[in-house]
């Protein structure tokens, strides 16, 4: 279950605990002031928090202007284990993985995601997913992708190498000079690097040539804007860096498989919420007898503690 969350007045997250139930909240607005457990978390924009079960948390401190963020429970059907540890320590051994193969996603308790928007249009497809059993698998997997997009970007922003360190500026680059006509040629050039050497460092990388990284940003941004705004398509399109509407529609349609009619109509509808509508979370029953001996068990143990 999840929504997006909108206030823009004075704001203090309400006392809540979790169950069986992790929690993924994405910062689109903030500062956001929670507490979870015995340790204090300022979440700012573009920052996600991820709050374990069977844990108390609430807001601390109000926030004046309110805020704006998306909230996601999910249940693991594999057991998941806690543990503290040094960012670092984690990270080498992430890192010294040979294999280049991870059986499983690590991510920290708070952390920056500099690919926000591909997570934003991972979060709606998961949002917008029709309300019925038939659709529960769609969720599903939507859910583990979402996890695995996270785990790669935290990995990925703490694995800083020559090739990734220029990898990474040729991305802002481009992101920075969308506006302009770019090819593989202009950001060759502007980047002071063989045109060869580039399309093939960038490939190795990012499994992708430098046109397809830009028609992807473009039609992120396309898909973005047609999730996030009420803009018209024709807007959305120059928006989006594309200079013919016309253009626009038929590579979103062959990159997405939907018209952007089509694309918003299905992913731009989600559950919002506010100080006056609280999210109601329903426990599946497959696991709520499981969820409710554990808690059972956690409360014996405190008494005869």
């Amino acid at each position: 279950m999840g929504g997006e969350f909108k206030v823009n007045e004075s704001w203090q997250h309400r006392a809540l605990f979790h169950k069986g139930d992790y929690e993924i909240i994405f910062c689109n607005r903030g500062p956001i002031y929670l507490q979870v457990g015995d340790d204090k978390y300022i979440l700012n924009k573009n920052q996600v928090l991820i709050v374990p079960p069977f844990t108390h948390y609430f807001g601390y401190r109000k926030n004046p202007s309110g805020a704006d963020f998306y909230w996601l429970h999910f249940f693991p059907q594999e057991k998941v284990s806690e543990f503290d540890a040094k960012e670092s320590d984690v990270i080498s051994r992430l890192k010294t993985n040979t294999s280049g193969k991870h059986d499983d996603v690590t991510l920290p308790i708070i952390f920056d995601l500099p690919d926000y928007e591909d997570a934003v249009v991972t979060i709606h497809k998961i949002l917008a997913a029709k309300k019925k059993i038939t659709y529960m698998e769609k969720r599903d997997f939507l859910t583990s992708a979402l996890l695995i997009e996270l785990f790669d970007s935290y990995v990925n922003q703490h694995n800083p190498n020559e090739e990734n360190a220029k990898i990474d500026y040729i991305k802002e680059w481009i992101r920075a000079h969308m506006s302009n006509k770019i090819n593989v040629e202009v950001v060759a050039n502007s980047v002071n690097l063989n045109r060869d050497y580039l399309t093939r460092i960038f490939k190795k990388q990012t499994g992708m040539t430098i046109l397809q990284y830009i028609n992807k940003q473009r039609i992120d941004v396309a898909s973005l804007l047609l999730v996030r705004t009420e803009m018209s398509i024709k807007e959305i399109a120059y928006s989006s860096y594309f200079t013919n509407p016309k253009v626009f529609m038929r590579r979103f349609k062959k990159d997405t498989g939907l018209s952007p009619s089509e694309y918003r109509g299905l992913y731009s509808n989600i559950h919002l919420n506010n100080t006056h509508v609280d999210p109601f979370i329903p426990v599946p029953s497959r696991i709520a007898d499981s969820i409710n001996e554990s808690v059972d068990a956690r409360l014996e143990d405190n008494l005869t503690s």
